[in-house]
């Protein structure tokens, strides 16, 4: 028996020295510890911001029950699943950044495993997949990404896994190819609403991969919309309503629904009947402006060789057909979100391309390699290891990665955690409004264990004001549905201030009336000012560099 033992263990020790040997698992643990590195420095160094704080603070909000999604508290337009998957998480490892932040390097180093096997099975080449792997963690903005308490890191796991799913020709069981299909993508759809464009990609490829069995391919096709089906009927049940109407608004389903039912009319109402300055319109400098800026030249070592070798996959579709599926999956969203974008946050494509990078390491890598067969390997060596450090030398400028790290050495976590330790004291039990466009104060007050009104944690995102010269009865309608959508303008904001709430935290600089003259109006902002003043008396105050907040108790 021992003797066995020792045989199996040598024998595993073997492999593994082969392992290790191999140029191709060499490269992939390189890449590895490079992600590794940057993910250490990136968890204490990247700047939170809204939307993380958004996702921390509901999240935990949401696991605890203390609020409930699309509800009159809080009618998020959000789909839910991340929410519970972070707040699971703060629950088991504590509340706060560092619990979502280590969730996400986990599951990012999930994802490089997912991208190799990708890769390998779009390119036929253990190699040149090691080598996609390498250019997707040579790129510290996807890294810094990465690493944020944001839905980032699983929805490129889940999409990397559907795209091994539905290419799978040989799956363990049919049936459970099918499960697997359904159940992932109702799950990209309950994390992201704009996730649905992927579906009949993948559909599509799953039919490309299945050869001469396109029945077979069809049915199974149909069984997984069927398990997807499902699974989105169980969620509505779950959640409501409100689910139902999230999940309905997409750009031509919900012009659809607009004009024959019911559904969606609140929002329907938010959008033609109200105003923010948030609302933009589109332009065409605007979208060639963030292609540039915010795009190729966040990603240039991935993005620069993508280019051509996305060129390369299509030309040699016949040979490589799944290549050339992904660089057409990329262009497609990064069309997506580069377009969609530009009603609202046109500078976010910088972010929401980490949905999609993945897929576009996979032509990078076929257009080195295509170089590399061509050259000397230590030509090839010294010009890979050179374009990579002058590429991210180039991308880890203050100018571009600065947006996510202004300073390279202080730690923006813990000047969150000195502002809420100082805030503390201040801040009595109860719902705490703030009144600020800054992240700091939100989450400080949050880490402070206070209790935040929902729509406040991301307040200007959420002031809306009626549409000048409606009739009574019309801005009667438009102000209903802004607080059916979790709105407010500045009737409901006093409103509110009159309650009154446990507390104000109020961001000083620059003064309320000049911050809430944009999305209400100077008079109205006085309004609120006004109110502010008479109802509350200023306690005490804090600071967080140059900003000073202040605390106002009820009087």
């Amino acid at each position: 028996m021992s003797s066995s033992n020792d045989i199996t263990i040598t024998e595993r020790s073997a492999r593994i020295r082969l392992s290790v040997a191999d140029p191709a698992d060499l490269l992939f643990i390189a890449a590895v510890a490079i992600w590794l590195i940057q993910a250490v420095y990136m968890i204490g160094h990247v700047e939170s911001w809204l939307d993380e704080g958004l996702y921390l603070i509901k999240s935990n909000e949401y696991f605890s029950g203390r609020v409930q999604p699309y509800s009159l508290e809080d009618a998020t337009a959000y789909p839910p699943l991340y929410f519970y998957v972070l707040g699971a998480a703060q629950w088991l490892f504590g509340q706060g950044h560092l619990s979502g932040r280590l969730l996400s390097v986990l599951l990012s180093l999930c994802t490089l495993v997912l991208l190799r096997k990708s890769a390998d099975r779009c390119l036929r080449d253990r190699l040149a997949a090691a080598l996609a792997v390498l250019i997707y963690s040579a790129n510290p903005m996807v890294v810094a990404y990465m690493s944020t308490a944001t839905p980032y890191a699983i929805i490129t796991l889940l999409t990397l896994a559907s795209f091994l799913v539905v290419t799978e020709t040989k799956p363990l069981h049919p049936l459970l190819q099918i499960a697997s299909m359904g159940v992932l993508a109702a799950t990209l759809v309950l994390i992201r609403l704009n996730l649905a464009a992927t579906l009949p990609m993948f559909a599509a490829v799953h039919l490309l991969v299945s050869g001469q069995a396109q029945k077979r391919a069809l049915a199974t096709l149909g069984g997984a919309a069927l398990v997807a089906g499902a699974c989105l009927v169980v969620s509505i049940m779950i959640f409501g309503h409100g689910l139902f109407e999230t999940l309905t608004f997409l750009p031509g389903l919900t012009q659809i629904l607009w004009r024959f039912t019911d559904v969606g009319t609140e929002m329907h109402d938010v959008l033609t009947l109200t105003r923010s300055p948030n609302d933009l319109q589109f332009s065409w400098p605007v979208v060639r402006e963030v292609a540039n800026r915010y795009f190729l030249q966040l990603y240039p070592a991935l993005l620069l060789p993508a280019i051509p070798g996305g060129v390369l996959s299509l030309v040699r579709f016949r040979r490589l057909p799944l290549a050339g599926f992904c660089t057409l999956y990329f262009v497609v969203m990064t069309l997506v979100h580069l377009l969609g974008s530009q009603s609202y946050c046109p500078p976010c494509l910088m972010a929401y391309a980490n949905y999609f990078l993945p897929f576009a390491a996979i032509p990078a890598a076929l257009c080195l390699v295509t170089i590399g067969a061509r050259i000397t390997a230590s030509a090839g060596r010294t010009g890979l290891i050179l374009f990579i450090v002058a590429a991210n030398y180039y991308a880890a400028s203050r100018s571009r990665l600065g947006l996510l790290i202004p300073d390279w050495w202080s730690n923006p976590l813990a000047n969150v955690q000195t502002l809420a330790q100082s805030l503390k004291p201040l801040l009595p039990d109860g719902r705490v409004l703030v009144l600020s466009g800054k992240y700091q104060p939100v989450q400080a007050v949050w880490l402070a264990g206070r209790f935040i009104e929902p729509y406040s944690v991301s307040l200007f995102p959420n002031l809306r004001e009626p549409l000048d010269g409606l009739n009574p009865e019309t801005k009667a309608k438009a102000r209903h549905a802004l607080q059916m959508r979790g709105f407010r303008d500045a009737t409901a904001l006093i409103e509110d201030l009159k309650r009154p709430t446990a507390a104000v935290v109020l961001q000083e600089t620059p003064p309320l009336g000049e911050m809430l003259a944009l999305y209400l109006g100077k008079p109205n902002a006085e309004q609120v000012e006004n109110t502010l003043r008479e109802r509350y008396s200023k306690v005490g105050d804090a600071s967080e560099g140059n900003v000073t907040f202040s605390v106002w108790l009820p009087k």
